[in-house]
């Protein structure tokens, strides 16, 4: 039997094929919330120290479960009074362990924290807010059940194509969302300054996941009826409340409906737009053949440190290489330029499909969400597999990525899911 194409939600994040050759393995990933944990990894310089000292930052560690990474965030800044930084997202479903310093107060801080849903440890006090130069990476620990009798085999090729580096480093499904895979599409509307395509994206384009009265919400708003579509709209979708209730008093103001979205999400749009374009640019790349795991002549390219994990210095394509060199490919934003690399040649033909130009990145009517681009590895960087049969149809994998890839990317190659979200990778 011919390996399959991805299901359609995963072609509209960009993720148009796999590295492996195997047929589908049925398996649930999140049968539990303690079937997927993930904890971040502290760069080995991050010291905290255990006494306060001046104008330091007080350093937590949160373990969460049920929230997602932006309403912690909301709910944690209205506990300290302020805002609080994060080195980085962490799924709702699943038991997580991330980072996080109050910006507000600096000296004084409470030894221990706990909310619905988590529980925050002060560990230390440092010189500046944590942030996503701290992190070299996040260490999973993941339990599939309900596998096919072949898994084993699944696993082992997998793990063998992570470490030939020709795993593609795509970004996962999370960033777009696993049923409709829309947060993109609102990105592509920013960017192109479509504020009303954005508006109607969030508030009344249907969604796989609505029930009856948030479908008939959105039937009103689309008619321009959103006092009426507010009132029916559950208190969890709290970003198409803000929008509506924005454009309830304002109408036909999608601009300044938008502007009421917190600046956090609305800059996740876009940067879930450029996640698209490059999963989209190294399908390309996969389809013409091109070898992801090693930089060539005239590639951008990045020494390593932490092991491996983590990227230095950015060098450009006519640099001398050194023996560490890895090879980057660049994320589109308003700096981007095409320097003639092979896989600038990949992401030309993507924009261009697309119909979009790097300069639009630099939104002028809502400069706060303007993106300047960067780079990132074509494979993953996986680092201390290992896995075991645990009992029938089930088992347990762990291993360590470099930040920004995610685990989900690695699972889809073993299941090949044609549902994810029923898998469980929403």
């Amino acid at each position: 039997m011919a390996t399959p194409p991805p299901p359609d939600v995963e072609r509209k994040g960009g993720l148009e094929c796999y590295a492996t050759t195997s047929e589908p393995c049925s398996a649930r990933v999140r049968s539990l919330d303690e079937d997927f944990q993930v904890e971040e990894v502290l760069k080995e310089e991050v010291k905290a120290s255990s006494e306060p000292f001046s104008d330091c930052y007080p350093l937590y560690r949160v373990e969460k479960r049920s929230i997602d990474t932006f309403h912690l965030e909301a709910e944690l800044s209205s506990v300290f009074g302020g805002r609080v930084r994060y080195a980085g997202m962490k799924d709702k479903r699943a038991l997580a362990v991330q980072y996080v310093t109050p910006v507000g107060a600096k000296t004084t801080a409470q030894r221990l924290l706990e909310g619905h849903g988590y529980r925050c440890e002060l560990v230390g006090y440092l010189p500046r807010p944590i942030s996503g130069s701290m992190i070299s990476g996040n260490r999973f620990r993941i339990t599939l059940r309900d596998c096919c009798p072949s898994v084993g085999d699944r696993v082992a090729e997998v793990l063998k194509v992570c470490d030939e580096k020709r795993m593609p480093n795509f970004f996962g499904l999370q960033r777009f969302g696993v049923r409709d895979a829309r947060t993109s599409r609102i990105g592509r509307a920013l960017v192109r300054c479509e504020f009303e395509t954005a508006a109607a994206e969030i508030l009344w384009e249907p969604r796989a996941a609505d029930d009856q009265d948030t479908a008939r919400a959105r039937e009103l708003m689309r008619d321009g009826r959103f006092d009426e579509g507010l009132g029916l709209l559950p208190s969890s979708q709290d970003t198409e409340r803000i929008v509506a209730r924005s454009l309830a008093r304002n109408k036909g103001d999608y601009l300044g409906a938008l502007r009421s979205v917190p600046l956090a999400l609305r800059r996740f749009y876009v940067q879930a737009y450029q996640a698209y374009l490059f999963n989209r640019t190294l399908s390309v790349c996969l389809r013409r053949g091109l070898d992801i795991s090693t930089a060539e002549t005239g590639d951008n390219w990045a020494d390593t440190s932490d092991g491996g994990m983590s990227l230095g210095k950015i060098h450009g394509v006519k640099d001398p290489m050194s023996q560490r060199a890895v090879v980057v490919v660049q994320i589109v934003g308003y700096a981007y330029r095409n320097y003639g690399s092979r896989f600038d040649a990949c992401i030309e033909e993507v924009l261009r499909d697309e119909g979009v130009t790097a300069r639009e990145f630099y939104v002028k009517p809502m400069q706060e969400v303007s993106a300047e681009g960067g780079f990132r590895r074509p494979h993953m960087s996986v680092r201390g597999a290992s896995w075991g049969l645990e009992t029938k149809g089930t088992v347990r994998l762990a291993f360590t990525l470099a930040k920004g890839e995610y685990a989900t990317v690695l699972l889809r190659e073993i299941i090949k899911p044609r549902d994810p979200a029923a898998s469980g990778f929403g």
